[in-house]
């Protein structure tokens, strides 16, 4: 089960599109993050299947640019006063690459946590359904069985 949390959390990557992977990260930020990482905790489990993937897509994405941000690829930008100057093109210091590799392991981790404890909650919620539904269908048989039984005794008993 394990194996198959980490290989869903970097199989996008292999499956994005060469352009996809160009673009820099457009729309998707860090505060964004860290809301879809608290609604992934919070999903109530009814609206799982409808709404994971949409949560998945956009940390997978800002995992994906972060890991690209980590390993030097962007040129830096300078905001001075309301006009941005391009910085040079410069690779991060190894202490800024282990921190930035840090914070994304953590959000990472962070990310499997709460899709496991959401999917938990996803599976007892379909569990405690489908509970219920057998015993339902346990009362319908043995109400079809009386009825069934009660027939054949009425038609047995009214005979002579």
């Amino acid at each position: 089960m394990k194996a198959i949390m980490i290989f869903l959390c970097f199989s996008l990557e292999v499956f994005s599109s060469p352009s996809e992977l160009r673009l820099p990260m457009e729309g998707v930020n860090y505060d964004e993050l860290k809301k879809n990482l608290l609604k992934i905790k919070n999903l109530k489990p009814d609206e799982y299947v409808t709404k994971i993937d949409k949560y998945r897509g956009s940390i997978e994405r800002f995992v994906g640019y972060k890991k690209r941000v980590c390993n030097g690829e962007f040129s830096s930008l300078v905001l001075k006063g309301e006009e941005t100057l391009k910085g040079q093109k410069k690779r991060l210091s190894k202490e800024e690459k282990a921190l930035c590799l840090r914070e994304l392991k953590s959000m990472q981790r962070d990310f499997i946590d709460n899709i496991f404890h959401a999917r938990i909650k996803y599976l007892d919620f379909l569990h405690k359904s489908q509970v219920k539904e057998l015993h339902q269908a346990k009362a319908d048989l043995i109400k079809s069985l009386d009825k069934n039984f009660q027939r054949k005794f009425l038609r047995s008993s009214s005979r002579p």
